[in-house]
C-alpha cells in the first residue's frame, strides 16, 4: 500500500468554530468568511493533544497576538514549506483564516491539505461524524449540534459570559474532539500522494480566483424566474381545465396525462403493469412515474405522434396541449432558474468563488460543484441568445421574454441563459478548450489489448490527422443504418452519436432511450433493442472488457493482496483496509477504492421497492453513506471517467504553473477548461491552451487526444457568440 506523504510531525491539525450574521449555505464559504467571526480555534501539532485558543477579548476576531507559541512555530514551518495544516473541508478553514482573522499571514492552497478529500477517496462520507463512524475512528462529540445552535448561528445570542458551562463544553470538549476525530480518520485512510495534493492545490487556487458574473443580467433573470413560477402554474391550470393547479401536483398531472396519452406514452409512464387474478379482479394496481427522464421521453414521443401523417386533426390539437403540459412540467418544475438567485447571494463584489469540490465524485475522483453548480449548466443554447441577453439587460417583462424567439417555456429560456452570465472582467475575453470525445477515446485505450478496441483507438488517431475522414459517430451510424459512410446524413450521425454515448458503459434499451430523449430523438422499444443488439455485435470488445474486468474483481476478492491486470489497469484487494477494499490502479498511478467490497445476500425487491421474501447473492460495496451493487458496467464507467479526470487534474496543475499570471483558469468542467486573458493575447492563448490540452502525460502514451478552442466575450455554447 502507499507510504507516508506527510510525516505526523509535519502536520498541524486545525478547525475553526465561527459565528456569522448570515447562513453559510446561502452565501457560500467565501461570502460567509467575509462576515464571520472566528470564536474558537482548535488545533494540534503532530501527535500532541488537541487544544484550543480564542481571541484575547471576547467577541473580537482572532489575531496574531492570540496565537500560542507551538502554533506560531508550526506556522513558521508551513510558510517555509516544510509542514502543512490539515483540516476537514479545508477550503472553509483557509477562507476563515484569510478573511475572518486579523493580521495573520495569508495561507495559500499549498499550505493546507484536506482530510475530507482523502477520506472520500477511500469511499467514506464527506461528513466527519459519519466518516469517523464508518472507519472505526475516534468519534465526534455528540453534543456539538446543540452547542453550535447556541453559539454559532445568526440567531444565536449566547456568549461565553452568559453560558459559561456550555461554553466550557464547547471549547474544551467539543472543539478538540473534532481535531481528534479528524486526525483519527486521516490515520485510518491511505494518504494521498503528493501528485494528488498538487492537483488539489491547483483546484483550490481556481476556487480562490473565482469568476466574474454579470450582476445586472442575473438580477433581472432572477426576478423573471420568480414571476415564471406563478405564470407556469397559471398556464398549466388553464391547459388542464383546472384539474392541475401547479407544476408540483405530480399525481394529479399523471392521471390527467394517462387519460390523453397514446398507448406508447402510457407505456413510458408505467413503472409497473396492473396485475389481475383469474376472475379479472385487480390484485395490484398499475404504478406510474413522471420522473425527469420519463418526461423527456414523453416529450419526444408526443412530438413524434403529432407529426404522424395519419393523425386526426382534433387529436393532434389535444396532443399539442399535452405536449405543452409536459414541457411546463419539465422546465417549470426545474430548479435551474433559481441558480440566478444563488449567483446573487454568493457573489463577493461581482465575483463567484469556491465553486469546486476536489474528489467530489467519490468513485472516480472527478470534481463536483457546489453553490451554483457550474457542472450542471445546460450544454445547448438559444438560437436567439444575443437578443435574449439584450432583453434581460433592458429589464424586459415576463411576457416580452415569453414572446421572444420560439414558444418554449420561459423557464427553459432562463436555464439556457445562466452560462452567459459568466463574464470576463474589464476588457478581457474568455478562451476555453474542450477535449473531443475524451471518454470515447479513453475507454478503448484502456482495453486496447483487444483487437476491436485497438481499431477504435486507431480510428481516432486517423481522424485527428485528417479531419476529412469519417469520425466515430459517422462510422457507427453507417453500421447501424446499413449504409456506406458517405451516405450518412446529419440525422443518421446523430443517432450514431446517441448510441455511442449511451452504450459504451454496457447500457441497454433504457439507457439508449433516455440518452436519445435528451437529444430530441425517438426510439421505439423495438428500434432501441435493434440498435443495442447491432451496436454490441459491432463492438464485442466492450462487453469482453467489462467481463474481464468483473472477472478480475472476483479473482482479487478471492485472492487478497494478489495483483490482477486487465488492459492498462491493475486490481488488488486489501482485506484489512476499511473492512475490505478493492483498489483499481489507473494508468496515472491513482487508485480507485471500493470500500467493504464483498458478496452479500440481498433482498429481492418488487416494483414498490419492498422485500419479496426472496434473496439473491450479489457483489456490493459501500460508498459514502450507502451500499452500491457492483456490476460490470459500473466498473467500466468508473475507470473511464476517472482516467479522463486524471487528464483534467494534471492539465489544471500545468496551467496553474505556467498560465496563472497572464491567462488564469476561471472555470472547468469534466472535459473543458476556461481561461481569462487580455483580448490582445486571445489568439496566442488559444494556441498555447491547445498545446497543453493535447500534450498528454508520461502515462498516456498511445492515447489520441484532440481539443477544440473557443474565444468569446462571455461563456456560451452559441457558436454565433464565439470569436472577437
Amino acid at each position: 500500500m502507499p507510504g507516508t506523504t506527510f510525516a505526523p510531525e509535519d502536520i498541524g491539525w486545525i478547525d475553526f468554530e465561527t459565528k456569522g450574521p448570515v447562513d453559510l449555505k446561502e452565501v457560500g464559504a467565501y461570502g460567509y468568511a467575509m462576515r464571520a467571526t472566528p470564536i474558537i480555534c482548535a488545533y494540534a501539532i503532530g501527535d500532541a493533544p488537541a487544544t484550543t485558543f480564542t481571541a484575547y477579548r471576547e467577541g473580537e476576531c482572532i489575531s496574531l497576538v492570540d496565537l500560542p507559541l507551538d502554533f506560531v512555530k508550526h506556522l513558521a514551518r508551513v510558510v517555509a514549506g516544510t509542514a502543512v495544516w490539515a483540516a476537514w473541508n479545508a477550503g472553509f478553514d483557509r477562507a476563515i483564516w484569510n478573511h475572518a482573522c486579523d493580521a495573520l499571514p495569508e495561507m495559500a492552497p499549498r499550505h493546507f491539505i484536506d482530510v475530507m478529500a482523502q477520506a472520500v477517496a477511500s469511499g467514506l462520507p464527506p461528513d466527519l461524524a459519519m466518516a469517523a463512524k464508518f472507519s472505526g475512528s475516534t468519534h465526534k462529540v455528540a453534543s456539538g449540534r446543540e452547542l453550535i445552535k447556541l453559539f454559532c448561528l445568526p440567531t444565536s445570542t449566547a456568549t461565553p459570559s452568559s453560558h459559561p458551562a456550555e461554553w466550557h463544553q464547547f471549547r474544551h470538549v467539543y472543539a478538540p474532539g473534532d481535531i481528534e476525530a479528524m486526525r483519527s480518520v486521516f490515520k485510518r485512510t491511505m494518504q494521498l500522494p503528493l501528485a494528488e495534493w498538487r492537483e488539489y492545490w491547483a483546484m483550490e487556487a481556481i476556487n480562490d480566483r473565482g469568476v466574474a458574473v454579470d450582476l445586472k443580467l442575473a438580477g433581472n433573470a432572477a426576478v423573471l424566474a420568480g414571476e415564471d413560477r406563478a405564470a407556469a402554474n397559471a398556464e398549466i391550470k388553464r391547459l388542464t381545465g383546472g384539474v392541475v393547479n401547479t407544476v408540483d401536483q405530480v399525481a394529479v398531472m399523471s392521471r390527467w396525462l394517462l387519460d390523453r396519452l397514446p398507448a406508447e406514452g402510457r407505456a413510458i409512464m408505467t413503472k409497473r403493469e396492473e396485475e389481475v387474478d383469474e376472475e379479472g379482479n385487480v390484485t395490484k394496481p398499475a404504478k406510474h412515474a413522471l420522473t425527469r427522464a420519463r418526461v423527456e421521453r414523453l416529450i419526444v414521443e408526443v412530438a413524434a405522434q403529432i407529426k404522424h401523417p395519419n393523425i386526426i386533426a382534433d387529436y393532434a390539437d389535444e396532443l399539442r396541449g399535452v405536449l405543452r403540459v409536459l414541457q411546463i412540467r419539465l422546465y417549470g418544475g426545474s430548479k435551474t432558474p433559481a441558480k440566478f438567485s444563488k449567483l446573487l447571494s454568493q457573489h463577493v463584489d461581482g465575483v463567484l468563488y469556491g465553486q469546486y469540490v476536489f474528489n467530489g465524485a467519490p468513485q472516480t475522483g472527478r470534481a463536483s460543484s457546489r453553490g451554483v453548480q457550474v457542472h450542471n449548466l445546460a450544454r445547448s443554447a438559444l438560437e436567439y441568445e444575443h437578443e435574449a441577453i439584450e432583453a434581460l439587460l433592458r429589464c424586459c417583462s415576463h411576457a416580452e421574454l415569453a414572446a421572444l424567439g420560439d414558444d418554449s417555456p420561459v423557464s427553459r429560456k432562463l436555464s439556457l441563459l445562466i452560462r452567459p452570465t459568466f463574464v470576463p472582467e474589464g476588457d478581457n475575453v474568455f478562451v476555453w478548450s474542450d477535449w473531443s470525445q475524451i471518454e470515447a477515446r479513453v475507454l478503448p485505450w484502456l482495453a486496447d489489448y483487444l483487437a476491436g478496441a485497438k481499431a477504435r483507438v486507431q480510428l481516432f488517431s486517423a481522424v485527428d490527422v485528417d479531419p476529412r475522414l469519417p469520425d466515430l459517430y459517422t462510422v457507427t451510424a453507417a453500421k447501424l443504418s446499413g449504409v456506406a459512410v458517405d451516405k450518412v446524413d446529419k440525422s443518421m450521425r446523430q443517432r450514431g452519436k446517441v448510441a455511442e454515448l449511451a452504450l459504451g458503459f454496457c447500457g441497454g434499451v433504457g439507457a439508449l432511450q433516455a440518452m436519445a430523449a435528451g437529444y430530441g430523438l425517438h426510439f421505439t422499444d423495438k428500434e432501441a433493442r435493434r440498435v443495442v443488439d447491432d451496436w454490441r455485435a459491432a463492438n464485442p470488445w466492450v462487453m469482453t472488457f467489462a467481463q474481464d474486468l468483473m472477472g478480475a474483481v472476483r479473482m482479487a476478492l478471492e485472492n487478497p493482496r494478489t495483483a490482477f491486470k486487465v488492459g492498462r489497469l491493475w486490481l488488488r484487494f486489501y482485506g484489512d483496509y476499511l473492512g475490505g477494499t478493492l483498489r483499481i490502479r489507473l494508468p496515472s498511478g491513482r487508485c480507485l477504492n471500493y470500500r467493504r467490497l464483498r458478496m452479500a445476500m440481498l433482498d429481492v425487491l418488487d416494483e414498490d421497492d419492498k422485500p419479496t421474501g426472496r434473496q439473491t447473492l450479489e457483489m456490493v460495496f459501500e460508498r459514502g453513506y450507502g451500499r452500491v451493487k457492483a456490476w460490470p458496467g459500473l466498473f467500466v464507467e468508473n475507470v473511464t471517467q476517472a482516467t479522463a479526470a486524471d487528464f483534467l487534474r494534471g492539465t489544471l496543475v500545468r496551467l496553474e504553473k505556467d498560465f496563472f499570471d497572464w491567462a488564469p483558469t476561471r472555470l472547468h468542467t469534466h472535459d473543458e477548461i476556461l481561461l481569462e486573458v487580455d483580448a490582445g493575447w486571445a489568439t496566442h492563448a488559444a494556441s498555447r491552451l491547445s498545446e497543453v490540452m493535447q500534450q498528454g502525460f508520461d502515462w498516456s502514451e498511445g492515447l489520441p487526444i484532440m481539443s477544440e478552442e473557443t474565444v468569446a466575450y462571455y461563456y456560451t455554447k452559441n457558436e454565433e457568440g464565439h470569436g472577437l
